[in-house]
């Protein structure tokens, strides 16, 4: 009896190595990256933003006038009833390569100048011009504040990232724009 029960011991002894050796081979740890772009809106941003509107919107650039949340610019976007503006620019996100999930998301800090204002911020598929993530937000003080999108997983290697400002709002400033992924293996 004693031979079988140090014999079953061995056996399971030997067994629970073999597992542990075997899982140690097959599980690789997890690989995670991050890929970020920021942009103050300084330098030439007419070089790499663009103005969209609708209606009444306009937008332009307030180059060291004191206004900027950091730096010396940002951009002023205004509307009114029926119309919107935004202001926007095109993306290249690192490519992933197969075999990694991909979450992006990102915002910008607004400030509203005189009073509400409602806006979107905005991730575009540029090849269908339909949204990747969307929210709406209302801007109820004057304070510089960071809006986000909810994130998105697996999207397009390029997205164009927009605030827009929605029609009978009071007039917006936009800076500091930030958009990041994270790739997972």
């Amino acid at each position: 009896m004693r031979t079988a029960i140090t014999r079953f011991v061995r056996l399971t002894a030997a067994a629970a190595v073999a597992t542990a050796v075997a899982l140690t081979v097959a599980v690789s740890p997890a690989h995670a990256d991050l890929w970020q772009h920021s942009d103050g809106f300084e330098g030439d941003p007419a070089a790499v933003w663009e103005f969209h509107r609708s209606g009444a919107g306009s937008g332009s650039f307030q180059i060291g006038q004191g206004t900027a949340r950091s730096g010396s610019n940002n951009a002023l976007l205004s509307t009114s009833a029926g119309g919107w503006s935004g202001v926007g620019k095109l993306l290249t996100v690192r490519p992933r390569t197969a075999g990694h999930a991909t979450t992006c998301g990102g915002g910008f800090f607004v400030q509203a100048t005189s009073g509400p204002a409602v806006l979107n911020v905005e991730v575009i598929d540029p090849a269908s011009w339909t949204y990747l993530a969307l929210r709406t937000v209302r801007v109820t003080d004057t304070a510089w504040r960071r809006h986000d999108v909810a994130s998105y997983q697996n999207g397009p290697t390029q997205v164009f990232m927009r605030v827009s400002l929605l029609g009978g709002s009071a007039p917006v400033r936009v800076d500091d724009m930030v958009f990041q992924c994270s790739f997972f293996r």
